[in-house]
């Protein structure tokens, strides 16, 4: 090698030595810029942040650190510790901490309706921070502060019913568990337009609040007087108590208790000497025999008419546990042994959760010969039990069930859509349109021709199909159908909107090819004049 090619080979080999490692392998950085900061998330952290303020007005309040997730539409406060003003108090001696407090809201892929929560997490309210009356009582049940494992609200609010969900729930140690869960069918809000005033008004399929005892009855009936809790002393106690009680509550006027008012004292009665006997815990739910139930704004008024509506039982057990799927009923479920006429109560059952322990396999087996009968109930549950496993089977079941006026499908139609691509999503609506699409000798006016377009581009009283709306929208509009072009039109918007303009455009050369086929060789206007 000549000393020319080693002088050079060194050299450069002493410049890249010379060279610090850290330098070698760090990437190019860019500049921060103003964009940078232009984020949802940024948003949304000084949205909660410029709040803090405000709230320190009521109580001097501290926390570790913050999370948002915009996708997730959640945000949290981690490590927080509240001191808040309490005339009753000195200084800041009473404290509130919490592991987390955790707010969220519907995902960002989820629009079918408002989902609020709310879920404080690890809380422990300081001794000092009750009220002076309440003291004694909470330290004669052995306590010092009060430990709150976990307490949450939840708010589903559904657009197309206009119906909704709300559950709260409170698990404080040592003493008891309290949860409630609202069932409304509507919320209506109406305005007389005259006197301009809402009309508010719920319409409740079902409410229920549970107690569940931790330690309160062990350390409450020490406090209790002798033979207070025995079953003869309840029986005597309990009926003259609630009497009492319902009648403050029905007015001076009232002529006596009513009957579900009676009903429920023995039921109070049976249940409290069932909890003493054995405490676990004690469940108070509507019995109303029809529902929904109105509940309008006189109705709030009168408590008594409330109750008489609403008929509220309680007991130790929830109703769903005696009115749900019984354990041999399960048995032959899994064994395959079921009659298939109970098929579709258990396998809903299965796939909700509610009635049943939720198992989506076994669900799905025992809705699927139904659903191959062409029941819609069944393809509407199995379309929504299988959006994220499978998508192509489930939107050929959601087409079914929309197609057949089930609740709900065609959101789910219309979401799917979105996961398949247009291919796949056309061959599932010609399979499973096959060969019952009409035909010109099934319409009797032009106006049928532009209706059963527009029903097969909606999806909700025939198959969805956008070859099969998109031909007779054809027909219609070379008939002079305004209307009829305005639903072509809109397919071809839809196309162009999910980026599928190429392979539409195939389709559609071929659709209008058929169409003008079908125009000389069927003479589609004289069969559409007949």
């Amino acid at each position: 090698m000549s000393l020319f090619r080693r002088l050079t080979q060194t050299t450069a080999l002493t410049c890249v030595l010379a060279v610090p490692l850290h330098a070698q392998e760090q990437p190019i950085e860019t500049p921060v810029t103003i964009w940078d900061a232009l984020s949802l998330e940024n948003f949304l952290t000084m949205a909660v942040q410029s709040a803090m303020p405000m709230l320190r007005v009521l109580a001097d309040v501290r926390y570790d650190q913050i999370d948002v997730d915009p996708v997730r539409n959640r945000m949290a406060l981690v490590g927080v510790d509240i001191r808040p003003f309490l005339p009753y108090v000195e200084d800041d001696s009473c404290k509130i901490t919490a592991d987390s407090i955790v707010f969220s809201g519907q995902p960002v892929d989820r629009l079918q309706g408002y989902r609020i929560s709310a879920a404080l997490e690890g809380a422990l309210l300081g001794f000092d921070c009750l009220p002076q009356e309440a003291r004694p009582v909470v330290g004669l049940l052995g306590l010092e502060n009060i430990r709150m494992d976990r307490m949450t609200v939840n708010v589903n609010y559904d657009f197309a019913s206009g119906g909704a969900m709300v559950h709260f729930g409170a698990d404080i140690d040592d003493l008891a568990s309290l949860s409630g869960t609202a069932d409304l069918d509507y919320i209506s809000y109406r305005m007389d337009l005259d006197t301009e005033e809402v009309m508010p008004a719920a319409y409740v399929n079902h409410i229920q609040v549970t107690l569940e005892d931790r330690g309160a009855y062990a350390a409450g009936s020490r406090m209790a007087p002798p033979g207070m809790l025995d079953p003869a002393a309840l029986e005597q106690i309990i009926p003259g108590a609630l009497a009492e009680m319902f009648g403050e509550m029905n007015g001076f006027e009232s002529k006596g208790l009513s009957s579900e008012q009676e009903a429920f004292i023995a039921q109070a009665v049976d249940t409290a000497q069932t909890f003493v006997a054995n405490a676990t815990q004690i469940v108070i739910e509507t019995g109303a025999p029809a529902t929904p139930v109105r509940l309008g704004e006189s109705d709030f008024e009168d408590p008594n008419a409330i109750f008489s509506k609403l008929a509220p039982t309680i007991s130790t057990a929830p109703k769903a546990i005696g009115g749900g799927i019984s354990a041999a009923e399960l048995k032959q479920a899994i064994d395959g042994l079921l009659p298939t006429e109970r098929n579709l109560e258990v396998g809903t059952a299965l796939l909700t959760g509610v009635g049943a322990p939720r198992n989506t396999t076994l669900g799905l087996r025992l809705l699927d010969p139904l659903a191959k009968e062409g029941n819609p109930a069944a393809t509407a549950l199995m379309a929504n039990a299988m959006q994220d496993s499978n998508p192509p089977i489930a939107y050929r079941l959601a087409l079914h069930a929309s197609s057949n006026g089930q609740s709900g499908s065609l959101a789910l139609m219309n979401h799917l859509e979105d996961e398949l691509p247009l291919m796949e999503l056309l061959n599932v609506q010609d399979d499973l349109l096959g060969g019952g699409g009409p035909v010109a000798s099934d319409f009797a006016s032009l106006g049928d021709v532009r209706r059963a377009a527009r029903a097969h581009l909606l999806g909700t009283t025939r198959i969805r199909s956008y070859r099969a709306a998109y031909y007779w929208a054809s027909v219609g509009a070379a008939a002079g159908d305004v209307a009829s072009v305005a639903i072509r039109d809109e397919i071809n918007t839809i196309m162009r909107l999910r980026g599928a303009n190429a392979a539409w455009s195939e389709v559609q050369t071929s659709l209008e090819n058929g169409v003008l086929r079908d125009w000389v060789g069927r003479d589609l206007p004289t069969a559409l004049q007949e």
